[in-house]
This record gives C-alpha cells, sequence and structure tokens, in this order.
C-alpha cells in the first residue's frame, strides 16, 4: 500500500472528528458577522463610523491653537489619535472575524469555493 493510500483513511478520521466548543463558537461567530455585514443597518453604521474618523482625522490636523498651553495641546492631540485608533479598530473587526472563520473553515475542510470567493 503506498503512503498516500494510508494518508486518506487518516485524513477522512480528520475530518470526521467532532468539532470542538470553540470551534463551534468561532464557526457561529462568523456566521453571524456574515449575516450582520449584509444588513442595510450596518451599512449606516459603517457610514457613520467613518464620517467620525474623518472628523477625528481633521481635528488631528488642525494646527496647535496659541491659547492652548503645551500639556492642553497634546491631549487634544492624544485624544484625537485614540479615537482613530478605536475607530479602526471597530470597522476592521468583521474583517479580522471573517479571516479568521475562513482559515478555521479551510482547517476544518468546510470551506466551499464559493464562500471563497466572497470574501
Amino acid at each position: 500500500m503506498s503512503q498516500e493510500q494510508q494518508e486518506k483513511p487518516e485524513r477522512a478520521a480528520e475530518q470526521v472528528r467532532e468539532l470542538t466548543k470553540e470551534e463551534k463558537a468561532e464557526l457561529r461567530t462568523g456566521t453571524a458577522i456574515r449575516n450582520l455585514l449584509q444588513v442595510e443597518g450596518w451599512k449606516v453604521y459603517v457610514k457613520i463610523l467613518e464620517m467620525h474618523l474623518q472628523g477625528k482625522r481633521n481635528e488631528f490636523e488642525v494646527p496647535a491653537e496659541k491659547e492652548l498651553d503645551g500639556i492642553a495641546q497634546v491631549l487634544r492631540a492624544e485624544s484625537a489619535k485614540g479615537a482613530i485608533m478605536g475607530l479602526r479598530l471597530a470597522l476592521g473587526i468583521p474583517e479580522s472575524i471573517l479571516a479568521n472563520d475562513k482559515v478555521l473553515r479551510k482547517k476544518l475542510g468546510l470551506a466551499t469555493s464559493a464562500e471563497d470567493d466572497e470574501q
């Protein structure tokens, strides 16, 4: 029996195994996020976040105000940078969840070519 023939039953046994609670939770999360991204409300929410992000970028790029002392200027800039980072993180979380979901589905042999094309 060739090595390839011996590996096929092992691969089949891997695919038959029961999913762990963590894997099931990750797959449910991926499905929920995929469904969420299709909802009109999510698209509106993304636009709102993007508007806030642009506002904070504009605030960060404004020249220092002469009437503020140095510490106040630093705090204003740091506040804007923190908000920018938080908004970018909020916008990027669904994409990272779907990327992890795609990897997990491939690992478990659950990915279909249609799902791969969507992402």
